[in-house]
């Protein structure tokens, strides 16, 4: 979960416990089935900063990119989109009246020059 936190630009705990909880790409990434609860938010919090006293995070990260490069695996940043259905208003049945101006005067030929114009 830490990885997906750094790989999606950084999101806070409770942002990478809802994308857990919502996103099977992650769920599967992560190895969880279906039928079981993710870490909430305060477990990774508190698992990073176990790391970080232990001066371990470092370590982990260099490892996990030893066998990044190691597969020929590349990895690139990327972005949770919230996809979710909201409420709106509908959109009018009508259609918009248009007015049309009476004050122009009909021309005869298709051309007109900007000093027939007026500019």
């Amino acid at each position: 979960m830490l990885l997906a936190r750094i790989w999606n630009d950084d999101l806070s705990d409770e942002s990478v416990e809802d994308m857990a909880d919502s996103n099977l790409h992650v769920m599967g990434f992560f190895g969880a089935p279906l039928e079981d609860d993710m870490p909430d938010h305060s477990v990774l919090s508190h698992f990073r900063i176990r790391l970080t006293v232990a001066s371990a995070w470092d370590g982990l990260l260099g490892q996990v990119n030893e066998q990044i490069q190691a597969h020929g695996i590349t990895v690139r940043k990327s972005c949770h989109v919230d996809a979710s259905i909201t409420q709106s208003q509908r959109k009018p049945k009508t259609r918009l009246a248009y007015e049309v101006a009476g004050d122009r005067e009909e021309r005869d030929d298709a051309r007109c020059s900007i000093s027939d114009a007026g500019y």
